[in-house]
């Protein structure tokens, strides 16, 4: 095992200095800092954790490192800066936003330099590269987000794994045996192997729904391309899914919503939604969507307070991981499934629907990342036959957001 002895080796310095690194208890040079952690990585040393102390000089800054991609969510990664932004100020600390795709070997860059005294991991992916530079370092780090492997350093997130299984539980007491699940972009579910939170909750929702012998369909689509929205809710009412499950943005509820207005779509009468793992606010609460919602602020708030104890040199006593529960927020989107009905063969209903749509795969060539749905197996589906296409009617109009007042919020309860 590597020690820190070799690590002084390696960077031919004493085993005094290296512990002066690694604990931040005395002043160091930078070119000296630099050469004892660049030697720590190339040699795969390890501090122990929680061994950190309170650094002898403080720079007051911290690192929040959360890279933006092309498929960022802004209304989610904006909602979480500034709440940690203003978490940290309350604390007497500004922040450092570290925003590189490739972002482990900025974060090395900025350790080396001594700027800051902790770093905040965020946007975790299940196989994130910016974990081997936290595990080789003398500066306190944790992560508001659960990567796939064990670390060492604090964990903060939500369960997403209990709100899988909320969501499931609650649309099997309601009756639906086939709904729909729309997730974003394919690269969010592959990139390092996948946003954790998004990988967590889909993974959750299928597990439980085969569980429940229910069948999942799932579609991929941009966030706000109505031509792709309107050919997935064609498909949702015509293949017989009576509930959509989003991990889309506020942005693509939006859009949701505007489609099913105009085709005269009616949430829950005629199809019921809830979105999860988003930040909404206010728009969910516009839209009375019923959502399991991401949780910026308590996230935040924990965060900042594990990082400026873990600064301060206080070593780590509790769980590695802190997941806390989510919330359902009830807005009315949520009901049982609508039963067919026998219509005259002048009442519009899904077959001339669908004989006056264009196939599903011609619009808009490569906005919609899907493939077909699966035929109906017994692994998937309650039976092996297709369950009969679910009605609507397009003369009629949404429900109004007052149909739904004194909607309330609770916590699921397992």
């Amino acid at each position: 095992m590597v020690g820190i002895k070799d690590v002084a080796g390696k960077a031919g310095v004493s085993i005094s200095t290296v512990s002066y690194v690694m604990s931040g208890k005395r002043p160091i040079s930078p070119a000296t800092r630099r050469r004892v952690l660049a030697a720590a990585r190339e040699i795969g040393y390890v501090p122990a954790p929680g061994e950190h102390a309170a650094r002898a000089t403080r720079t007051h800054f911290v690192a929040l490192s959360s890279p933006v991609h092309d498929s960022t969510s802004y209304t989610n990664y904006f909602a979480y800066f500034l709440h940690f932004l203003r978490q940290a100020r309350f604390h007497g600390y500004e922040t450092l936003l570290l925003t590189e795709e490739n972002g482990g070997e900025q974060l090395a860059r900025l350790i080396d330099t001594g700027l800051v005294d902790g770093v905040v991991l965020m946007d975790v992916n299940m196989d994130d590269s910016r974990l081997a530079v936290a595990a080789a370092t003398g500066v306190p780090f944790m992560s508001i987000g659960l990567p796939g492997a064990d670390t060492g350093i604090p964990c903060v997130d939500i369960d997403f794994t209990l709100m899988g299984g909320g969501i499931i539980d609650r649309l099997d007491r309601l009756g639906h045996s086939r709904i729909m699940f729309i997730g974003g972009k394919h690269v969010d579910y592959e990139r390092d192997g996948g946003a954790n939170y998004l990988v967590r909750l889909r993974s959750a929702l299928l597990d439980n729904a085969r569980r429940r012998n229910i069948r999942v369909d799932e579609q991929y689509t941009d966030e706000d391309d109505f031509d792709a929205i309107e050919t997935i809710l064609d498909m949702a009412m015509l293949n017989g899914d009576t509930a959509i499950v989003s991990q889309g943005s506020p942005m693509f509820l939006n859009s949701l919503v505007a489609v099913a207005r105009k085709n005269g779509i009616r949430f829950p009468a005629d199809l019921s939604v809830i979105s999860a793992g988003t930040c909404t606010d206010p728009i969910g609460r516009r839209l009375r969507i019923d959502e399991y919602p991401l949780l910026p602020a308590d996230l935040c708030r924990m965060g900042v307070d594990m990082i400026v104890r873990l600064m301060d040199g206080e070593p780590w006593r509790g769980d590695r991981v802190t997941l806390i529960p989510p919330v359902y927020q009830r807005r009315g989107s949520l009901g049982a499934p609508r039963e067919p009905e026998t219509r005259s063969a002048t009442t519009p209903g899904p077959a001339s629907l669908a004989a006056t749509a264009p196939p599903w795969n011609t619009r808009r060539a490569g906005s919609l990342e899907a493939s077909p749905p699966p035929a109906p197996t017994a692994a998937n589906s309650r039976s092996a036959t297709t369950p009969q296409a679910h009605p609507y009617d397009p003369t009629t109009t949404m429900r109004s957001s007052n149909d739904n007042k004194g909607a309330d919020d609770d916590l699921f309860q397992p």
